[in-house]
């Protein structure tokens, strides 16, 4: 668990220098979500001005990743630098739209070839915009060897639209095979974590907070 905490730090910084003040005009969905922590229930809500994107090819060029958003009339691709290369963005959603017409353009965005996913931006509540949780199309796990043998709990996962990325030390990182909707790894993580096979199971986050 330890390891991809250090791994994500660095995404951290980098997410809050490069793209300040993105969310100004902050717009949240009122569909409330949730995932589980320490066996509680964490209830997020996602912003409608933003998504996660991330490029099948790495390193773009600034010009290439403009080409590909381009396409989409909804996604503002201003922050884009020519001089810069991408893996993935927080892109901007320039256009005022309701919680149905975003889930469908996110289906519309992870339809595209050159895209590896589409997901959500979560936040705790739409008064505090500088902490929020980027989604990521992977889940985190630990097993629970009392009930269930490695080998078996990691078929059970793979037949919930997961792949293995690595497993160590009872926990497991997976990888969501096929991104739909967006909202899998959270929806998968759940339905694991629900199971009672796993000691936790949760979706993997950039996460970013600012202290007040």
């Amino acid at each position: 668990m330890r390891k991809y905490i250090l791994i994500f730090i660095g995404l951290i910084l980098f997410v809050s220098c490069e793209k300040e003040g993105i969310q100004s005009n902050l717009k949240l969905c009122s569909d409330e979500y949730f995932y589980y922590s320490g066996g509680s229930k964490i209830f997020l809500k996602h912003s409608l001005n933003e998504v996660w994107i991330v490029f099948k090819q790495k390193d773009l060029t600034g010009e290439l990743a403009k080409s590909i958003l381009e396409k989409y009339s909804f996604i503002s691709t201003d922050n884009l630098s020519s001089d810069s290369y991408y893996d993935q963005i927080r892109a901007i959603i320039n256009e005022n739209w309701d919680c149905s017409d975003f889930k469908n353009y996110l289906k519309e965005l992870n339809k595209d070839i050159e895209i590896s996913s589409a997901t959500p931006v979560f936040y705790l509540s739409d008064d505090d915009p500088m902490t929020y949780w980027i989604l990521l199309s992977e889940v985190l796990t630990e097993y629970d060897n009392e009930k269930i043998t490695e080998s078996e709990f990691i078929k059970y996962a793979e037949t919930l639209n997961l792949e293995l990325i690595e497993s160590k030390y009872l926990i497991q990182h997976f990888k969501v095979k096929d991104v739909e909707t967006g909202f899998e790894a959270l929806e998968i993580a759940n339905e694991i974590y629900e199971s009672g096979k796993i000691h936790y199971s949760h979706p993997n986050f950039i996460t970013y907070r600012t202290l007040h």
